[in-house]
C-alpha cells in the first residue's frame, strides 16, 4: 500500500466531506420544508460519505501500480478512518478543554457514527475489489500489442 498516497487522499476526503456537510447543514437550515422528514435526512447525511468514500477510493486505485484487491481496499478504508480520527481529537481536543463542552464526545457514542464507519470501510472494499472495467482492459491490451 502507498500509505503516504492513502493518507493524502484521507486528507482530501475529510475536507469535501466537511465541506459538502457544512453545505448540506446550511441547506437543511434554508429549506426546512425539504428535510422535515428525519429519515431523507438520514440518508442523505448517511449518503454523503459513502459516495465522496468511492471517490477517493477510485482515486487512490487510479495509479498505476496500485494493487486492487480486497486486501488493499481493507487498508485503505482503515487509513480513510484513522485519519479521519485523528484529525477530529485534533480539532476536538482544544475545544472541549477551552468551551468545556462535552457534545463533541457525544457524537462517538452515537451508533450513526459507526455505522459511518462502517459504511466507508464497506465502501472502499467495494470499489477496491471491483476488477478493471471493460474500457482498461483494452487499452492494456493495445499497450501490450
Amino acid at each position: 500500500m502507498d500509505i503516504k498516497r492513502g493518507i493524502l487522499i484521507a486528507l482530501v476526503l475529510y475536507t469535501a466531506t466537511f465541506i459538502v456537510g457544512v453545505a448540506f447543514t446550511i441547506l437543511a437550515k434554508i429549506y426546512p420544508f425539504f428535510f422535515q422528514s428525519p429519515t431523507t435526512y438520514w440518508i442523505i447525511t448517511i449518503s454523503i460519505p459513502v459516495l465522496l468514500t468511492c471517490v477517493a477510493s477510485i482515486w487512490y486505485f487510479n495509479k498505476k501500480g496500485i494493487k486492487r484487491n480486497i486486501k488493499e481496499s481493507l487498508k485503505l478504508g482503515l487509513v480513510f478512518i484513522t485519519t479521519g480520527f485523528i484529525i477530529d481529537l485534533l480539532f476536538s481536543i482544544p475545544l472541549i478543554i477551552s468551551l468545556g463542552t462535552s457534545s463533541l464526545i457525544e457524537v462517538y457514542l452515537k451508533p450513526l457514527y459507526y455505522i459511518n464507519l462502517l459504511l466507508v470501510l464497506a465502501s472502499s472494499i467495494f470499489v477496491g475489489s471491483r476488477n478493471q472495467t471493460q474500457p482498461e482492459k483494452e487499452i492494456s491490451k493495445k499497450k501490450k500489442n
